[in-house]
């Protein structure tokens, strides 16, 4: 499958759009912004604290191929986890630590409110979230619950263990409850790191999905049946993956899930370029998509084959995007980095089947499939879990 376009934001809008990012990290995730037209929209704000609005919001008019800055009349609050709405009301959340609410679509904005942690709430010592990810629950009984998830460093990021949890809210931010912490169970390693990064997404069934990296190898998953409040045991995926970030998005169309991670057996590999670290290579991004609960998947699609990490996806009806950062070698500082926009056709990736016993041997050759998640490609009346 071959996308629509793929281009460099960072090169081309270098001396315009982008100016003020000369010489500073520019993360590639939860940009996007949901527009009320066809038109695309993402917004940029610096590293810097007390901030009440955006750096920068930019639009495209012709399905992202092309960038210029928005001159609507609304407002946009700084909101690194992304901005959801229903009816008037808006709600941008900014790292795991503040809301901004608006109940007027936007146009006006209410001051900072700050979001308790599990740390606030459970524990003591904990410190600051590292949020990655947090959604908004599309219908059901916990319909426009508010839910992040979060890990939490056990000291310092590299030799010392990480937790996950989950924060909710039923009243758009004023107040928050917390799910309880999850570790690697003995015998795993906890260190360096443990779980990490969680991404969280909900799936057709109404249930919440959580998939987060790890030192092991691939990526891990835990289940919610409770809109977040409780989770199962978390399980390995059999998806390959270094510890690096990887990205889960519904298709608010159909309700399936695409996943976004890097698929590189971390150590030794001559195919992919392994070096000896449990951190790299994060080459080979891909996508796949989910109709089974993410039970099942498709076949990856290779989003890039270079270096590329820390995805993030978006929806229109005619397409799908995934914007990542991009680099040269594995030992690019992060102010170096590119931010590169890929597009393709909405249906075209959502209409493609389920990888087969055949479609799966070469994955599982390489070892970036564990064998045993080849059994849920066999035939439909031989699965057991429907």
């Amino acid at each position: 499958m071959e996308p629509i376009f793929r281009i460099d934001l960072r090169d081309k809008y270098r001396h315009t759009l982008l100016s003020k990012w000369s010489g500073r990290d520019l993360s590639a995730q939860h940009r996007f912004i949901e527009s009320d037209d066809d038109s695309v929209m993402m917004a940029f704000t610096l590293p810097e604290p007390f901030k009440t609005e955006s750096d920068l919001v930019i639009e495209s008019t012709d399905g992202g191929e092309t960038w210029d800055y928005y001159r609507g009349p609304r407002h946009y609050p700084p909101h690194s986890l992304g901005i959801w709405r229903r009816g008037h009301f808006r709600i941008a959340i900014r790292g795991g630590d503040e809301t901004f609410l608006s109940t007027d679509d936007g146009y006006t904005w209410g001051p900072a409110r700050r979001i308790l942690s599990a740390d606030d709430l459970h524990f003591d010592g904990l410190g600051r979230p590292n949020t990655f990810s947090g959604i908004m629950i599309d219908g059901g009984s916990h319909d426009q619950r508010i839910v992040l998830v979060a890990d939490y460093f056990m000291g310092q990021e590299g030799p010392d263990e990480q937790c996950i949890g989950a924060v909710f809210s039923d009243d758009w931010g004023i107040t928050w409850h917390a799910s309880r912490l999850t570790w690697p169970a003995d015998p795993l390693p906890k260190g360096p790191e443990g779980f990490g990064e969680p991404a969280v997404v909900q799936m057709r069934s109404g249930w919440l999905w959580m998939v987060f990296r790890t030192p092991y190898g691939e990526l891990w998953q835990c289940i919610s049946r409770d809109g977040g409040q409780t989770w199962n045991h978390p399980t390995p995926t059999g998806l390959a993956s270094p510890i690096a970030n990887c990205s889960a998005k519904r298709d608010p169309y159909t309700g399936y899930t695409v996943l976004c991670w890097n698929l590189t057996k971390p150590g030794i590999s001559e195919e992919f370029r392994s070096r000896h670290s449990l951190y790299r290579p994060r080459t080979n991004l891909v996508f796949a998509v989910s109709k089974t609960n993410c039970r099942t998947w498709t076949v990856p699609v290779v989003v890039d084959a270079g270096h590329a990490q820390y995805p993030t996806i978006h929806f229109t009806e005619d397409r799908m995007f995934i914007m990542c950062q991009t680099s040269k070698d594995e030992h690019t500082s992060w102010a170096d980095c590119g931010l590169q926009l890929t597009a393709w056709d909405r249906e075209e990736v959502m209409a493609m089947p389920d990888w087969d016993t055949e479609t799966i041997q070469p994955l599982i050759k390489k070892g970036l499939v564990a064998h045993w998640l080849a059994l849920a490609c066999r035939p439909k009346s031989r699965q057991t879990i429907d």
